[in-house]
């Protein structure tokens, strides 16, 4: 079957996870394994890799792009390198394009700054104006020396008890994110800068 595997004897997480170019964390995140422990037999399922970003669980599986380092990959998402380390069970701080690494998404704004990905059309002067802010404080917060942005790229803007992230997961729509959140699917689409209301897993929206 298509992107799984049939574990075999003497066969390990480390040993599969570098035969497909992904990580032990990936595999049992994608799996829901609680152990190391295989059986022979067992069907594992593998990541995509037409997928950058896709969501596993609570998780983001994000590959590495070129420049990609571990310290800049923790701080973009909030996490600790320590974490992102322990987690992946990585050895060293090597990484190499394409590899895949899970990152840990909890939904909350952290010393009250939200995340925003750059999206195509963006610039800083309608993101600011859209969340009625300065190009200013956006660029000092991101320590910017420059207006350019790039389309993936994850900014920081200020963020207030009435605004707060959330990553699409299976089953989401717009109208169900509204409801849940008491806004509307209007709105959303208005700070998110949305032209529909298609939603993709892994999207990380800003709610008001």
């Amino acid at each position: 079957m298509k992107n799984t595997y049939i574990v075999k004897l003497n066969d390990n997480l480390y040993d599969i996870a570098k035969r497909y170019n992904t990580t032990v964390g990936i595999l049992k995140a994608l799996n829901n394994l609680s152990s190391n422990i295989l059986q022979v037999g067992q069907i594992l399922k593998l990541p995509t890799s037409k997928v950058e970003q896709s969501t596993v669980n609570d998780y983001l599986i994000y590959t590495i792009k070129p420049g990609d380092n571990l310290y800049n990959i923790a701080k973009n998402y909030n996490i600790t390198l320590d974490e992102l380390i322990n987690f992946n069970e990585q050895a060293s701080t090597l990484l190499h394009i394409g590899e895949q690494l899970l990152i840990p998404i909890n939904n909350k704004t952290t010393d009250n700054n939200i995340q925003y990905i750059i999206k195509p059309g963006d610039t800083l002067y309608n993101i600011a104006k859209r969340y009625n802010i300065t190009v200013d404080e956006i660029k000092r917060l991101n320590n910017f020396n420059n207006n350019m942005l790039k389309i993936g790229d994850i900014i920081y803007l200020p963020s207030n008890n009435q605004v707060r992230t959330y990553v699409i997961r299976t089953g989401d729509t717009l109208e169900s994110i509204a409801n849940k959140f008491n806004t509307t699917v209007e709105n959303i689409m208005r700070i998110n800068n949305l032209q529909t209301d298609d939603v993709t897993i892994g999207q990380v929206l800003i709610i008001s």
